[in-house]
């Protein structure tokens, strides 16, 4: 009699767990998406209606006068193709050296046993503990003596490669068994037939998941381009987005929304693209010893 009143309770509870659960998630998701409309809203208000807006009401999120005014006047402040292009440019070029040169080091790592590979892969995480902003001076020392100052280069050549890429891809090769590359061994593969024919394809979900957060980071990056680019026609997204508000008396927000929509929308889609690969990338790369 008790193993019967049991079955309902404990369906009672998992049926509790989930509808918390449920609304957990949903007040996250709120949480979440509520300031990215509200801010995507305002990029299509007249300026007048934004430093007017008060409280919450039906138009919070929806404009009262939607209005391209805003799109027009960014165009007219910068040019928004070119800075565009380049940021493409950077964050591509950038993002293709990081996935060639961390993969390649971490497999060696992962799987080649050479004098001192504990003490170099040691070396290379402790500089995960050191943030740009104390790196910025010795780096632009460096870009100047090298004469890439106000260049593209400077922005790419620094960032081809980082620890944190050598630490993601080298947890990834780890899970690998090691008969698969026994079997190649056997077969007569080189080390680099066995990296480039083999280890890349299986490691396609690693690869996608550190290419976003190497793009995307790019794609944000401020503190470099504004350091090291001062010609205005080599601008990147986020300098030229600071460039618009920068002026003291700058009140046109409809014009800075604009920019910030412009900016955030292709990581969006480029992410919904590649999440389930994104996905996949987190879950299979564990860490192991």
């Amino acid at each position: 009699m008790n193993s019967r009143q049991e079955i309902p309770q404990i369906f009672q509870t998992k049926q509790l767990v989930g509808l918390i659960r449920f609304v957990l998630l949903v007040l996250l998701l709120l949480v979440t998406l509520v300031p990215v409309v509200w801010g995507f809203s305002l990029a299509f208000r007249s300026n007048q209606e934004i430093v007017t807006m008060q409280g919450i009401d039906q138009y919070t999120f929806i404009p009262k006068t939607p209005t391209l005014q805003n799109f027009t006047r960014l165009f007219e402040l910068v040019n928004i193709p070119r800075v565009f292009l380049l940021t493409v440019f950077v964050s591509v070029t950038v993002t293709a050296l990081n996935l060639i040169l961390n993969s390649m080091a971490a497999y060696a790592f992962a799987k080649i046993q050479f004098p001192g590979r504990d003490i170099i892969f040691i070396l290379i995480l402790a500089t995960l503990a050191i943030p740009v902003e104390i790196l910025i001076i010795p780096l632009y020392r460096q870009i100047y003596q090298m004469g890439m100052m106000n260049t593209l280069t400077s922005l790419i050549i620094p960032f081809g490669a980082n620890a944190f890429g050598i630490f993601f891809m080298r947890q990834f090769f780890l899970g690998i068994p090691k008969e698969i590359e026994e079997a190649a061994c056997i077969d007569g593969c080189s080390r680099l037939h066995i990296f480039g024919k083999l280890m890349l394809p299986l490691s396609k979900a690693a690869l996608i998941t550190l290419g976003l957060q190497i793009f995307l980071q790019q794609w944000d990056s401020f503190l470099v381009p504004v350091t090291f680019i001062s010609s205005e026609s080599k601008m990147l997204l986020q300098v030229a987005i600071n460039y618009i508000y920068s002026g003291l008396y700058f009140n046109d927000f409809g014009v800075l929304y604009a920019g910030m929509l412009i900016a955030t929308i292709p990581i969006i889609f480029i992410f919904l693209f590649l999440q389930k690969y994104y996905v996949a990338g987190i879950t299979s790369t564990g860490i192991k010893g």
